[in-house]
């Protein structure tokens, strides 16, 4: 029986980007006049320095505010499940990366709801101050650990004998992994997630705009069906889906045109929306949505699935595909086969009958203790 609760079970997350907009040319220009500034001398900080802090402190406040009023009003409310909350993945450079695991699809319409609101309220705050500067989002989700991988790294150079040491990447990596999730409070350990989604994730930010706010076609596809099976009274009309067609992203999709859907983040425009009627574009309804999606997955079956995640109530996303199921047994074999046949192997006598690494009781409890994993 596969762990659960380990970094072998079947898991599904959701990844957020938001990004400041014009910091580059704005960190150049205040710069500049800065150094000819003749009292700059006397000046704390950087004159760029607190648009940039501060986008990083109120998104962060912003987002975890938005969290817990959805939580504990429109979730109850409406039996509306919001599971984990999203937690940040990392910084790079002017971004923001935040991450959601999902049990039930309802998560992410819950947790974009609870986004799109953090951003609106940050780019009015924002642009008030600094007319120059603005932000833009996109979405996407990822399967794990099949398809996409989550690695460990540790922060300190500083490492003996261990996972780190080890030649074999793959049982160094799961063995790591393992050490994170009994304790995600190791400040030597930091994890990363790399693969095919997360690739075309940072692909689909480079489209995003300040209107455009990018979702994945796979999430596109979970969010409609959310929609489509939520209350009367939940209101979402921020959620205006949108669609611009196939667009070339380098490298994925093995050189298909990527199904480009956005979430309108400038619906109170008059001047958008006036454009919006010239040239004849409108948000699409959820059927038309789910249609073209499914169609797309089955056309392109060997690239894309329909997201699952294990467990889920709706059956339209509880199906694991056979060969997932598979990889997940074989990956989980390989752990403790691999981890059986170490143990076993520092355990063996040398040529003076003497354990190698460790005693031979401990090897034997350690093998007990992974035999006994395996039954249950």
């Amino acid at each position: 029986m596969l762990d659960n609760n380990g970094p072998l079970s079947a898991r599904l997350r959701l990844f957020l980007s938001v990004d400041i907009v014009g910091s580059t040319a704005f960190k150049q220009s205040n710069q500049a006049a800065f150094k000819s500034d003749e009292k700059s001398s006397s000046r704390v900080a950087e004159p760029w320095f607190s648009p940039i802090a501060e986008f990083y402190r109120e998104i962060e406040r912003l987002f975890s505010q938005e969290w817990l009023i959805y939580a504990e009003t429109t979730a109850k409310k409406f039996d509306w499940p919001v599971g984990e909350p999203p937690e940040l993945w990392k910084s790079a450079g002017d971004e923001l990366l935040y991450v959601k695991l999902l049990s039930d699809h309802r998560e992410a319409l819950a947790c974009l709801h609870c986004w799109i609101r953090s951003v609106v309220v940050y780019r009015a705050a924002l642009r008030s101050k600094y007319p120059t500067l603005d932000v833009k989002s996109a979405a996407w989700i990822a399967g794990f650990p099949i398809t996409n991988t989550e690695v460990i790294f540790n922060s300190s150079l500083e490492y003996g004998d261990g996972p780190l040491s080890d030649d074999d990447t793959i049982f160094s990596n799961l063995a790591l992994l393992h050490e994170y999730y009994e304790d995600r409070y190791n400040v030597t350990m930091r994890r990363d997630f790399i693969g095919p989604s997360i690739d075309a994730g940072f692909r689909l930010c480079e489209l995003a705009s300040p209107r455009k706010f990018i979702v994945a076609v796979d999430l596109a596809l979970m969010l409609v069906h959310a929609l489509r099976g939520s209350p009367p009274e939940l209101a979402l009309d921020e959620l205006e889906i949108r669609y611009e067609g196939r667009h070339q992203l380098k490298g994925v999709l093995g050189g298909h045109g990527y199904p480009v859907f956005w979430i309108d983040m400038a619906r109170t425009s008059a001047l958008e929306r006036a454009e919006d009627t010239l040239l004849d574009q409108k948000s699409r309804n959820t059927d038309d949505i789910k249609k073209f999606c499914e169609q797309f997955f089955l056309e392109h079956k060997g690239n894309i699935i329909i997201p699952y995640i294990e467990g889920s109530k709706d059956p339209y996303f509880s199906g694991v595909p056979r060969h997932h199921l598979t990889r997940l047994k074989v990956l989980d074999d390989y752990w403790h086969n691999e981890g059986r046949r170490r143990a076993l192997e520092r355990a063996s006598p040398d040529q003076d009958g003497q354990g190698v690494n460790i005693e031979a009781g401990e090897a034997n409890i350690a093998v007990e203790e992974m035999l006994k994993r395996d039954k249950d």
